[in-house]
């Protein structure tokens, strides 16, 4: 039995040298088959690297182009430079997306009831479509100036130009004006359900003059403040009621006001009639104010000012 034990301690010793001898003549084998670190010649390589590339470099780093900055501005205008042709506006300030896509799926759903047949469309669809495609030809106007991310920015100058082009044919209710609407009718239509349009803007910078006549906007100024606003302030319960509708109205009368004062408008550029819409713009965000702080007076005693202002500038321009 003890003459077992020591075999067994024998056959380990010599397993336990054999592992070591061959460790050590593997790691020989690899020392002596290193190849030599190399050197180099300091002047030669001074030639070819920079000793300090950044050191090298003059100027601004060149622009990530994956990484889309918003341009500055200062009231539309980009800091330290011309206006580009996609230039936006701080109209943010004065109407929000919701009310600008509430606005136009409105519109889409007047078309439906004023783009029937030819001969209602002669009679009186054809008036109403000159205000609605009107207005919507200001509304994606906005759009394509608007200061913030907002639905259809990719579409609104073509849907600008589409609509402005139709508003401005329809003083007639001819089957050409009705042809031509029915198809605006089913362009909406595609938009709102989430497609392009195939059409290309004239040009991406907003034209005021081609864009909407002043008649049609202030007939949609008037419906705003005579048929809305004037009964939904005119008492506390009204106010609560239809508070949310008294915000949308707000922002669309301001929107109207401050596109009534842009170059190319008719008496944009008039100092008096600007002091009329410029009180009718301020009085209409008034109301945006009353209606976040849940002011019924406030909103009450703002749609007498628009009113006021409405009728001082007929009357000084009667």
């Amino acid at each position: 039995m003890r003459r077992d034990r020591t075999k067994v301690r024998v056959c380990s010793v010599i397993c336990l040298v054999s592992v070591v001898a061959l460790i050590a003549s593997g790691q020989g084998r690899e020392a002596a088959n290193r190849a030599k670190l190399p050197t180099f010649d300091p002047v030669k390589t001074n030639r070819i690297f920079f000793a300090d590339v950044f050191a090298r470099l003059d100027g601004e780093r060149p622009a990530n182009p994956n990484v889309r900055i918003a341009p500055q501005t200062d009231g539309g205008v980009p800091v330290g430079g011309e206006p580009s042709t996609a230039q936006s506006y701080a109209w943010s300030k004065i109407i929000s997306g919701p009310t600008l896509e509430d606005e136009v799926k409105a519109i889409k759903l007047a078309t439906d009831k004023n783009i029937t047949t030819p001969q209602d469309f002669a009679g009186r669809g054809y008036k109403e479509i000159r205000r609605d495609f009107s207005v919507l030809a200001m509304l994606f106007a906005i759009i394509n100036e608007y200061d913030d991310d907002v639905r259809w920015k990719k579409d609104a100058a073509a849907a600008r130009d589409i609509f402005a082009r139709t508003a401005s044919n329809a003083k007639a209710g001819n089957n050409n004006v009705y042809n031509e609407s029915k198809k605006r009718k089913d362009e909406l239509l595609d938009l709102i359900n989430g497609s392009s349009l195939a059409n290309k803007p004239e040009e991406e910078a907003n034209d005021w003059e081609r864009i909407a006549d002043r008649s049609p906007l202030m007939q949609r100024l008037a419906s705003a403040q005579e048929e809305k606003l004037a009964a939904w302030t005119s008492s506390t319960d009204s106010f609560s009621e239809e508070i949310e509708r008294v915000m949308h109205e707000a922002e669309i009368i301001a929107a109207i006001a401050e596109t009534l004062t842009r170059e190319g408008m008719e008496d944009g550029d008039d100092e008096t009639y600007a002091e009329f819409a410029d009180l009718m713009k301020t009085s209409a965000l008034d109301i945006v104010a009353a209606v976040k702080s849940n002011n019924a007076e406030q909103a009450r005693k703002a749609t007498g000012e628009i009113a006021k202002a409405c009728s001082d500038c007929h009357d000084n321009y009667r």
